[in-house]
């Protein structure tokens, strides 16, 4: 069951009037038992597992927050990780590490040992999340909560299971101990958001994608320069629109359930540096790194080599977050080097680059090179993000810098006929940029023009071959 198609819509509506028409136990309950079978839906056999995973957390967490000895309280901490982490390990990296310790040993897996072996959906975002909870508990920035339906509520609620936004507990509990008030323009909003994650999903993200598959799968060698640099920016704006289009929906779906959701992408690619850049995109997931693992590592307070090699080692782990493949590994390892870099080169405390600061036209003109530099660089990167293993990686990035830049006309024609797709991406970030320089906001009558010409394409745009969500992978 997905957000773009016609079951989740029919499964919402009675979810919907019983939040808004139940008392606030009954309509909690159903919500929940909603949210169950809407995981279960992808594959019942791994309900269990997101059940089991919040009975530990919450167990441990209630052990937690009971004591006061400092050992017992680590060791209990200790246990969740490991539990945690194991089962994250072993079902999404298993695979990886046979095969390549195994050639290291000389033992090669079986043939189709691994050929029906199934990630979990969705469970990158609920581990984090319930680790999130527990590690909260045990730094007490959070009381534990005291009924196990609403925790295993927050874990399982439908709007993010399955990719986000990673919420805290801390934020999402507190709203469920009081019955949401009904707002007229909060509830318009969140329709605004569903039409508009929709759009971007199912017109642009998966007509997009049709070019992207064309050029990463098929034969690299006959690519133009300009055709291989086109395929890995439409690259960028599938994964933006995929993935902004989700969490928009997500939070969307929350709006109309008169609940809040942290925000998970701010106009990412008018970023004036990779710092920036990273409080922009995957919002939740960056924030996360940043509070339970690079501040945990010592953060900056260690001297600059220790900081420099924080910031790495949090992006490789936040590249092998995403996928057991080594190219994710080469992605996160070059964010990280890069920001390294970045914080070396500005020799700023927290390397924070704006636009906002730019001032005059010599500063305009470096707040302009800073974004063109930083979108070329986070697009470079996107080739390992998006490359099957790293020979196809190396194919297209031989493409892009020593291709002649015309060649395959074919292509190229091909990818200016999908170039259109691009523009209500660049769009939005110019909007956002006005909010953000200017504090210009959109009327709700603009907001409703934009959602009929998003439903008008909805109905009228041929859309790509249906695909799941990118980020369901992981």
């Amino acid at each position: 069951m997905v957000f773009d198609s016609v079951t989740f819509w029919l499964f919402l509506a009675p979810l919907l009037l019983t939040w808004w028409l139940a008392p606030l136990g009954v309509a909690k309950s159903i919500a929940l038992a909603g949210s169950l079978v809407f995981y279960g839906w992808w594959d019942v056999r791994y309900l269990p597992l997101l059940v089991g995973s919040s009975v530990v957390d919450y167990v441990v967490a209630g052990r937690i927050a009971a004591s006061q000895h400092g050992p017992t309280r680590r060791r209990w901490l200790l246990l969740s990780l490991a539990v945690n982490l194991g089962v994250l390990a072993g079902f999404k990296y298993t695979p990886l590490f046979a095969r390549d310790l195994g050639r290291l040993i000389g033992w090669t897996p079986s043939e189709g040992l691994f050929d029906e072996w199934v990630v979990p959906v969705g469970i990158s975002f609920y581990t984090f999340q319930t680790l999130s909870y527990t590690l909260d508990v045990y730094r007490r920035q959070l009381a534990p909560s005291r009924s196990f339906g609403d925790f295993l509520l927050y874990v399982a609620f439908f709007p993010q299971l399955v990719a986000g936004p990673i919420v805290r507990a801390r934020t999402f509990l507190p709203q469920l101990e009081r019955a949401p008030r009904w707002s007229a323009a909060r509830f318009e909003l969140g329709l605004y958001r569903c039409v508009q994650g929709l759009f971007l999903k199912m017109v642009v993200a998966d007509n997009l994608a049709v070019v992207v598959e064309r050029a990463y799968e098929g034969d690299i060698e006959k690519l133009s320069s300009a055709s291989a640099w086109f395929a890995t920016i439409a690259f960028g704006g599938q994964i933006f629109a995929d993935f902004a289009g989700y969490s928009g929906i997500a939070i969307g779906l929350a709006m109309l359930l008169g609940l809040r959701f942290p925000e998970n992408f701010r106009a990412p690619y008018i970023s004036a540096g990779l710092s920036e850049f990273w409080t922009r995109w995957h919002i939740t997931l960056s924030s996360w790194l940043r509070d339970y693992l690079y501040i945990s590592l010592g953060g900056n307070r260690r001297g600059a080599l220790r900081t420099y090699a924080n910031l790495f080692v949090t992006m490789l782990l936040g590249g092998l977050w995403h996928g057991a493949s080594w190219t994710f590994l080469a992605w996160g390892a070059l964010h990280g080097l890069g920001l390294a870099i970045e914080r070396l080169v500005r020799g700023r405390s927290e390397g924070k680059a704006s636009l906002a600061a730019a001032r005059g036209l010599p500063g305009v003109a470096r707040g302009i090179g800073a974004v063109a530099l930083t979108y070329v660089f986070v697009h470079v990167t996107w080739v390992f993000f998006r490359a099957a293993d790293f020979g196809v990686a190396a194919s297209m990035l031989q493409r892009m810098f020593i291709a002649p830049f015309a060649g395959d006309a074919g292509g190229l024609d091909l990818s200016l006929r999908y170039a259109v797709l691009l523009a209500p991406i660049a769009l939005m970030h110019g909007m956002h940029y006005l909010r953000e320089r200017w504090h210009w906001s959109g009327s709700a009558v603009l907001r409703a023009f934009a959602a009929g010409l998003m439903l008008t394409a909805l109905f009228v745009v041929r859309r790509g071959e249906a695909r799941d969500f990118v980020y369901f992978q992981f």
